[in-house]
This record gives C-alpha cells, structure tokens and sequence, in this order.
C-alpha cells in the first residue's frame, strides 16, 4: 500500500512539474511577446531584453527549479533576440538611405572635418524654429541639434573635443524671414565666433513666411558667401501630419550643391506602414520626442558616416550670381531699441515701454528684449522711423491676452496694412510680415498707430529688418 502511494505521490510531483514548465513556458512566452511588441521598432534601443527583463524571468524560473525550461527560454530570447536585431539594423539602414536626399558637394565638409582633427577650433551652428530649440525633447542636451553636435566633437574633435563648439539659434515659431533678421545677432555675434558648419531648418514653419522662399535662398547665400565659407546643410523636418515644404526647397539644395537631410523621408514611410506609432516619434503635432530628436540626430550622423567614405571633391562650392528665387534679403540688417546710429530716424512716441512678457530661449534668454511696446495706459502716440531702404519687414508679438489691439501701419502716408496683436493662440511667439519690397533704395517714412477701436489696447513691436 505505501509503495502504491508513493508511486501516486510521484506521478502527482511529475505532473506538477511539467505544469509548472509548461505555464513557466507561456507566462515567459507572453512576456517576452509583450516585450517583442513593445519594442519591436525601438531603433534607438540594442537590445530586446534588457538585463532588467532577463533577471525577472531568471527569478521566475529560479523558484520552480525548472532548469529545462530556463534553457529553453534561454535559447528563444537568443533567437528572437537575434532576429530582431537583425530587422531591426535593416530597416534603421533603409530609413537612413532615405533620409539622405544628396550629401552635396563635400568640400567644404570634410575641410572642416580635417580642420577638427587637427585641433584647429570649429564651431557648429544650428538654425531654425522650435525643433531645432529643442522642444519635445527632455532636456538641451537631447536635442537633435546637441546629440549631432556631441557626435562630431566625439568623432572629429582633437583629444576630448574641446576644439569643437556649438551655438543652437533655433527660437520657437518663427520662419526662415526671421531666421535671416535675427541670423547676426544669434550667430555670428554670439561670441563673436563666425560659424564653421551651419544647419538650416525652416521646412516646417515658413508656411506662414512673408517672402515666398526669398528669406530662405537669402539665407543659404549669405551663409555661404561669408568669410569663413561655412559648410551649409538644409535639414527638413516633419509635422506629425506628415507634411514639410522640401519639394520647394530641394531644388535649392540642387542649385547650391548642398547636403539635404530628409526627416520626412525617413519615418514618414515607417508611420504610414505602422512599423512606427506617432506617439513614438511626435510628442505632440508639430513636434519629435526626445526618441524622435535622436533619429534627427542619426541622420546626420549618417550623412557623416557617407561623406567619411567619399573623396573629397576637389573644388569649392560657388555661389551662383543669380539666385533661383531671389536674393532680396541677403543683406538685411536688424533693428530694434537698442539702434543707436545715426541713418536711420526713430521717434518711439507712445511705444516707449519695455515689454518683459515675450519669448525665452530655451537658457531663458528673452528673446527680443529691446522692443518697443505701447502699454494700453500710454498715450496714444504713433512710433515714427524714418529710414532708407528696398525691403522692410516688420516682427511683432502675439498675445493671447486681450488687452492687446490693432495697429494700422502707414508707408509714406499710405494705410498698407493692419495687425491685430491679439491672438486667442498667441504664446508671446513673433510674426514677420513684409511692409517695403522695392527693387531700388528709396527713403521711406513708417508710422504704426494704434486703430481707432485699439486706442486703449497694448501693442509689441519686437523688431525691423532692412536692407538698402
């Protein structure tokens, strides 16, 4: 009777057994499934279980003492591990491909390449609007713009590549009009560093820009016509609607020879055929998470890997004398309340206060700190400036508070146009709008007033470009 019960005993502990290795089996299956699922396009990622996820099966396998089912589970993470890695690295290559519309003429790249390795000091600059600033990400430092920057010092630079430096005029919500006013003063005035490498990214934000693609091509020109002769490259970025303005800007990458770098390209594919989910890539509509600033940042670095692997093209670029679209804005200069010469007349009347509520930089810099404002408690006194110039273009803020109106603005005594600056979206961001584009210099007199339904409101005239 007691071996027939041992022998029951037995056949009760063995079922238990392979139970227990079979549920192991699925509950590790699941696991692993979920895992699988959960990063199954994480490109940024290596690895498909961390050490995290593999100690807390190794534990589970532990406490039932099953060692068959660890190896087994062992050799299927292994596998899919394996597999995966291997998906992975492919589409990341095909996404890089295609992010890489041309790498330009090279020469002045891997010049400056060259000058890093050898010490000589080189500085990076990336302009654009709010993606480029760094929104959406968690931190500066997680910006495209820095992870691209950190990887070219890492790379490129002497030693700890202290020779390598970094200025980012990126500013939320402004097109590529503004990028050329403000290029100067958030460029090459800051630290009085002419830049070596300069990253243009407007493709986003310049459908509300003034110029119709002038300020970009304008750009492009004065960039690479500077003393320096900075390596130009454009980058296009995307909105989570899938849209960017390249097609209007390729063909001026194409006529200048540049680098082109293609965000669009690179994930709009994976998203339409759900490899990749918006909420991974976009933080919100318009801009990437901080894993969406580091595929930005690989494709750059891809287009660095590509040009390792190129001769180096044996003449410069140059500049053609005529532009595709037009030029008009290449010399603009910027004003604002802290102009102190002598060419050009101001009288600020009744816009003679400072308007401290306007956007920061992402260091909490006030973006435009020497405005002009006229407080709804002012008197109502217009501003006056009277100057010489072809083209002017006026920035102003908008405001979500109401207590801000309309202006109507007078070219030589002429009603050209009037602004409203109170938005019900308006998050003290500048606006850029043309007020003079003449072929020819002409004196102008400008005179903003407040409109006759405004005469107790408030209105921020942030800046001026011009050019003669």
């Amino acid at each position: 009777m007691k071996v027939k019960w041992k022998i029951v005993s037995l056949s009760i502990i063995t079922i238990f057994i392979l139970l227990c290795n079979g549920c192991s089996k699925k509950r590790a299956d699941v696991t692993i499934q979920d895992k699988i699922y959960q990063d199954k396009f994480n490109l940024v990622e290596n690895d498909l279980v961390d050490n995290a996820e593999g100690k807390d099966l190794e534990n589970e396998l532990d406490t039932r003492i099953v060692q068959n089912s660890k190896e087994s589970l062992s050799e299927q993470v292994d596998e899919r591990d394996g597999n995966l890695k291997s998906d992975k690295k492919e589409v990341y290559d095909t996404m890089m491909k295609r992010s890489l519309i041309s790498t330009g003429n090279n020469y002045r790249m891997k010049k400056i390449i060259e000058k890093a390795k050898n010490g000589e000091n080189v500085t990076i600059a990336y302009i654009g609007g709010s993606i480029t600033e760094g929104a959406g990400a968690s931190g500066a430092n997680k910006s495209y713009a820095y992870q691209s920057y950190e990887y070219f010092k890492d790379t490129y630079g002497k030693g700890d590549g202290s020779n390598v430096s970094f200025v980012n005029a990126g500013m939320g919500g402004t097109p590529s009009a503004l990028g050329i006013i403000r290029y100067d003063r958030d460029v090459t005035e800051y630290e009085n560093i002419e830049p070596d490498i300069v990253f243009i990214e407007f493709a986003v934000n310049d459908y509300q820009e003034p110029t119709n693609g002038e300020a970009y091509e304008s750009l492009i020109r004065k960039v690479l016509s500077s003393k320096k002769s900075p390596a130009v490259v454009l980058m296009f970025s995307v909105f989570q609607s899938k849209w960017n303005m390249q097609s209007l800007y390729i063909p001026l990458g194409e006529y200048y020879h540049l680098p082109m770098i293609s965000v669009k390209d690179a994930v709009v594919p994976e998203l339409e055929e759900g490899r990749m989910t918006d909420a991974l890539f976009f933080s919100d509509q318009y801009h990437p998470t901080t894993y969406g600033h580091t595929i930005m940042a690989n494709c750059i670095i891809n287009y660095y890997k590509t040009i390792d692997d190129m001769e180096k093209h044996t003449e410069d670029i140059t500049v053609p004398l005529e532009a595709k679209i037009g030029n008009a804005y290449e010399e603009i200069q910027m004003i604002d309340s802290s102009y102190n010469g002598d060419e050009i007349e101001i009288i600020p009347g009744g816009f003679s206060a400072i308007d401290e509520k306007i956007g920061r930089f992402t260091g909490n810099k006030l973006t435009f700190p020497n405005n002009w404002m006229k407080d709804k408690d002012q008197e109502d006194d217009g501003f006056v400036m009277n100057l010489n110039c072809k083209n002017l273009l006026l920035v102003y803020k908008a405001s979500s508070d109401t207590s801000y109106g309309t202006v109507d603005i007078y070219v030589d005594s002429k009603l050209v146009m009037s602004i409203d600056g109170y938005q019900s979206g308006g998050w003290n961001n500048p606006i850029t709008v043309s007020l003079i584009k003449e072929d020819v210099s002409n004196n102008h007199l400008v005179e903003i007033k407040m409109s006759k339904d405004s005469l107790d409101k408030s209105f921020t005239i942030l800046a001026f470009g011009y050019s003669e």
